[in-house]
Formats: structure tokens, sequence, C-alpha cells
């Protein structure tokens, strides 16, 4: 009798298990023959349809996705690093502002060599990721000659509008960066002006 309730009560534990297991198993195998959908999913492609212009469209459409792909990265990049220079150098400018209207301490002129020193790697890289743009603007012409040639025509006028798009955003930021740059240097000689008369009145 004990044997028998234990067995009665692992059966009590089992029987929802395998209740539930047997609705997922019927619910997702099923034995029907596919149909004719089902069947173009499963066969394997036309060999007779991989032709070698086939093949070159496919290859050409890679071609395009890459260069769409590293045109973005690329202009996003500058359009990033453009920012952080922009701000680096306006700080730079209101602590250059502040040398002119009072003197100012050692720890001033430490965070002023400090910031431009940041300005400048800043500068460096995007002038590194603007080589980068050229080489990819190469590479995305090309992209688009060779999807024209392939017929892909709709392709082709998108990546144009992806170009000009892209080369009209960075030239807006380098644009930008440079206008900065011009405040930048007229402060500059303000202070090498300043500086020049503070030395010259103790001599």
């Amino acid at each position: 009798m004990a044997m028998r309730r234990i067995l009665g009560k692992l059966w009590e534990n089992i029987y929802p298990a395998m209740y539930t297991s047997g609705i997922l198993f019927a619910h997702c195998t099923s034995f029907d023959k596919p149909n004719e959908n089902d069947r173009l999913n499963l066969d394997p492609p036309d060999i007779k349809k991989l032709t070698h212009e086939y093949m070159i469209k496919q290859s050409a459409l890679n071609t395009v996705n890459s260069a769409t792909q590293a045109l973005t990265v690329t202009y996003m990049a500058i359009i990033d690093l453009s920012v952080t220079y922009r701000t680096l150098l306006n700080e730079l400018i209101s602590l250059l502002e502040e040398t002119l209207i009072r003197n100012v301490n050692d720890a001033h002129w430490d965070l002023i060599v400090e910031i431009r020193n940041k300005m400048q790697d800043k500068k460096q890289e995007i002038m590194r990721f603007a080589t980068y743009m050229d080489y990819v603007h190469k590479m995305a012409v090309t992209s688009a000659e060779l999807s024209y040639m392939c017929g892909m025509d709709s392709l082709t006028s998108t990546l144009q509008q992806r170009i000009e798009d892209a080369l009209k955003r960075v030239k807006m930021e380098i644009d930008s960066n440079l206008e900065l740059e011009r405040t930048y240097w007229h402060i500059q000689e303000q202070c090498i002006k300043g500086n020049k008369k503070i030395t010259e009145k103790k001599q």
C-alpha cells in the first residue's frame, strides 16, 4: 500500500508536465505535406539562375552596402569629434579672454595648456578621419558606378544621394571648426600683444 501511494504521488507530479509537453509537441509538429510555398523555401537555389551577371550584381550590392556603412560611420565620427573639438575651443577662448581683463594665476595658465593639448589631439583625429573620408568617397563613387553598370539605377541614385549628404555634412562641420578657430586665433593674437606690452613696461 505504501508503494502504491508513493507511485500515485509521483504520477500526480509527472502527469501535468507530460500533458504540457504533449500539447507543445502537437502544436509544433505537423506531418502535413509541404505546400507549394514551403517547397520553394526548402528547395536549393536554381543553379541555372546563378549566372555570372547575377553573381556580379550580388557583389555590387554588397559593395554598395559596405560603402554606405563606411560613409555613415566616417562622417558620424567627424561630427562627434568636431562637436567635442568646438567645445574645447570655446572653453579655451573663454580662458584666454579672462587673461585680457584680469591677472590670472599659474593654475589658470596650466588649465589653458591642458585644454589646448586636448584640443590639438581632437584636431589631429578630425584630420585623420577627414583623410579616411577621401578614400571612402572614392570607394562609394566606384560602387555607384558599378551598380549603374549592373543596371541597378535606383540603387545608384540612392548611393549618390548618400554621398552628397555625407560630404555636405562633413563640409558643414569643417567650416564650423574653421570659423571658431578664427575667433581663437584673434583672441590668441590679442593675448600675445598684451603680454608683449606688459613685458616692455617691466623693462
